[in-house]
Formats: C-alpha cells, sequence, structure tokens
C-alpha cells in the first residue's frame, strides 16, 4: 500500500507550489530534495546572520502579472510582506566602461518601431527575428539583444520571442515590481516551514519504478511510495530519471537542451563602491551576461552584486578580477570572504518548443504522472507555478 497520496521530487519554486496545492486539497504529500536547502532558483544567499545582508543568486524579483504566485503569498500570509524594489535603472557595460542605455541607441530607428509592429506575429518567431525586426538591426545588437541574454541568462537570439514576454493581468493590491524581507528564498521557507510542506532534505532520487498503480521512488536514504509522482527537477534529471518506466517520455525530454550559468555574489561596504546605484549592469560582448544589483532594496551599509557568467568562460579567479574591473574597486576588497558561488541550470527553449511540449501532455495522461518546471511555457516563476496548478488538476481530474 503506498505510503503517500502523492510524491513530489524536487524543492523548488514549481515543486513546492504542487504541495501546496496537494496539502490545499488535503492530500498527504511528500517533497524530496537532493539538496540541502529548499528554493532551486529562488536563492536568497544572506551573509552572515538570517537576517543580515543578503544577494540573490538565482531569480531576483516578482511581479503583479504572477496571479499564481500571489494568490499562493495571499494564502500564506505573505502577500502583505512584499517589498516594493527601489526604482533605479539598467546601465550597459560595454567597450570596458559603464554606459547609459539611450547613448547606445540610435533613434531615428528606433522611432519606426510603431511602425514595424503593425502586423507583425510573434508566434513562429526567434527574438532576433521579431524584435530585430522591429527596433532595427543596430539598436537589436547595441542594446537589446544583451539585454534579452541578461534576462534569460544564454543567448537570446534563438528563443522563441512568444516565450520572452508573455502579458498577463495585474494585481493592483500588489507592488509592480517586488521582493521580501530576506529574499525571494522567504516565499521558499515560507511554504516548507515547520508548519508548511513536509521536505525531506539530501533526497537524492535514483530510480522510479511502477509498482502497480502507484510509484516507488529509490534514493540513496531509503525508498518511497505514492499513488502518484511528480517530477519537478531540471529536464535532465527528469529524462535520466523517466529512462527506462517511460523511455518515450524521456526522449522528448531529451530533445531540450540545457544551459549553464555561472553566478558569483558578492557583498561591499557601501561606502567603498564608487559606481552609482544602479539595477544592474548589462553586459554587451563580455563574459557576464549581466551583474544584477541589490540597489533595489537599499541598505544602509552594504551593497551587492550578482554576476552572472557565460559558462567556461573564465575560471573562479579570472571571474574575480573581472568582478573587480567593472566595478573600479580594488580586488584586495573581494577578498574579504563576502562572495557566494552557485550553478544555475536553465531549459534552452527554441520555435515550436510550446508544440513539442504540448505532445507530452497526452503521454501523461492516465499515467498518474506529473511533469513540471521552468521547460514548458517559459522560465519566469509565474511559468512555473502556472504549470504546477495545471498538472495537480489533471492529477484531481483523474483520481488522485
Amino acid at each position: 500500500m503506498a505510503d503517500r497520496d502523492l510524491l513530489i521530487i524536487g524543492a523548488g519554486i514549481s515543486g513546492l507550489s504542487m504541495a501546496h496545492y496537494a496539502a490545499a486539497a488535503g492530500l498527504n504529500a511528500l517533497v524530496l530534495e537532493r539538496e540541502d536547502r529548499v528554493g532551486g532558483c529562488l536563492h536568497s544567499h544572506r551573509f552572515g546572520e538570517p537576517n543580515g545582508f543578503w544577494l540573490e543568486l538565482g531569480a531576483h524579483s516578482g511581479f503583479n502579472s504572477y496571479g499564481n504566485l500571489l494568490a499562493i503569498l495571499e494564502r500564506v500570509g505573505l502577500l502583505d510582506r512584499l517589498q516594493r524594489r527601489a526604482k533605479v535603472g539598467f546601465r550597459m557595460f560595454a567597450g570596458g566602461a559603464v554606459k547609459s542605455i539611450p547613448s547606445q541607441l540610435h533613434f531615428p530607428a528606433l522611432a519606426l518601431a510603431p511602425f514595424r509592429m503593425l502586423g507583425l506575429i510573434k508566434t513562429g518567431r526567434t527574438v532576433a527575428d521579431y524584435y530585430g525586426h522591429i527596433v532595427g538591426r543596430r539598436n537589436y545588437t547595441a542594446v537589446f539583444e544583451p539585454a534579452f541574454n541578461a534576462v534569460i541568462c544564454q543567448p537570446a537570439g534563438e528563443f522563441p520571442a512568444d516565450s520572452l514576454f508573455q502579458p498577463r493581468p495585474r494585481r493592483k493590491d500588489a507592488p509592480r515590481s517586488f521582493t521580501l524581507p530576506g529574499g525571494l528564498q522567504t516565499i521558499a521557507d515560507t511554504l516548507a516551514g515547520p508548519t508548511g510542506i513536509p521536505v525531506e532534505l539530501g533526497r537524492n532520487a535514483r530510480e522510479i519504478r511502477r509498482d502497480g498503480e502507484g510509484f516507488v521512488v529509490r534514493t540513496d536514504r531509503g525508498e518511497y511510495s505514492a499513488r502518484a509522482l511528480c517530477l519537478a527537477t531540471p529536464v535532465a534529471a527528469a529524462t535520466e530519471l523517466l529512462r527506462v518506466p517511460f523511455p518515450d517520455i524521456a526522449g522528448r525530454l531529451a530533445e531540450i537542451e540545457t544551459a549553464r550559468v555561472e553566478s558569483v555574489g558578492i557583498a561591499l561596504p557601501a561606502a567603498r563602491l564608487p559606481l552609482p546605484p544602479v539595477a544592474g549592469l548589462i553586459g554587451r560582448d563580455e563574459s557576464f551576461y549581466s551583474a544584477v544589483s541589490r540597489d533595489t532594496v537599499p541598505d544602509a551599509h552594504w551593497r551587492g552584486f550578482t554576476f552572472h557568467f557565460r559558462p567556461g568562460v573564465l575560471g573562479e579567479e579570472e571571474k574575480v578580477e573581472r568582478i573587480a574591473q567593472v566595478l573600479g574597486i580594488d580586488r584586495a576588497l573581494l577578498e574579504s570572504g563576502h562572495m557566494a558561488f552557485k550553478l544555475n541550470q536553465l531549459p534552452v527553449l527554441r520555435v515550436g518548443h510550446s508544440e513539442r511540449a504540448e505532445v507530452l501532455n497526452p503521454a501523461l495522461a492516465g499515467n498518474r504522472l506529473a511533469l513540471i518546471g521552468n521547460y514548458f511555457s517559459g522560465v519566469a516563476i509565474e511559468d512555473c507555478v502556472t504549470r504546477s496548478r495545471a498538472e495537480f488538476e489533471r492529477l484531481r481530474r483523474e483520481g488522485l
């Protein structure tokens, strides 16, 4: 007999939101997480004490268009704790110097953008094709391409245009752009807190197998059984786990590539940093996609940046050296120990991805198996939560 109604592998926002829906429906759910922390790409690194200065090493912001996420935050008592992000702008880092974005634009070409948009359809077009046509090739190369690279932390040119920015209704009772005290990690910590969703850390799933109408998950610390199973892992991990029990689904997932992002977070005494307050720096022809600042949540004593580096370009020491050069500080200032490193993984989406992902749904139907994550409709937090809600509702319709 199965021990649980639902087993969820992965305690990122996808897995935790799925578990939240299950718990709200009165189901007995358990989340297994291979790391020693919850959150996945919600990763607010805290320097020193938990309530001390923090930096985002993964996702950086929530928005009031994230309706499904906001509904969860409201149910767990976090909606009133949303913290509005300060309005400071981004700048470019190009040619070894910090430059304003307007100084890099060719305005005569940009003035034609409203006319070029007429009748233009996103579906079936790449980001380079769609936006390059609208803003002009010169503007796209100088500003928009590096900006889009920074948004998704990977080369954006071949990304499907209809997966980059998706229009959603906005909630007027929430800040347009927000975080929480302690960073977005607060969301994961609250969902998996002492009175929240059961999560077992350090449980690396090695194998899944069918057991009658249910599932058994073997980890390096024992086996778990459940009537239904949900995989909330990076796509490569889901592919490996499904290769034996669901080879057709695994084959589809194997077609989705993964991009790596090497992130480095630093905290510096505010008085020692000459760069004026910014939301971040967009790297053009640089070893990093972006350097996202904590200036959007000002601190009286500290400032911080998270550099999202292209994979395999610089070694660790070279990254530190480049950070010092970009910020215009002495490298010795970075050797105080206020640094954090993280390797992030993101799916590489291509034109037609939505149609290919949609093929997975009939293969999942009737198997009490759910697949969730950032490799379906987009890589935003809301895309993940929306997929979790849809998959949970499907499992309920199928008798969970």
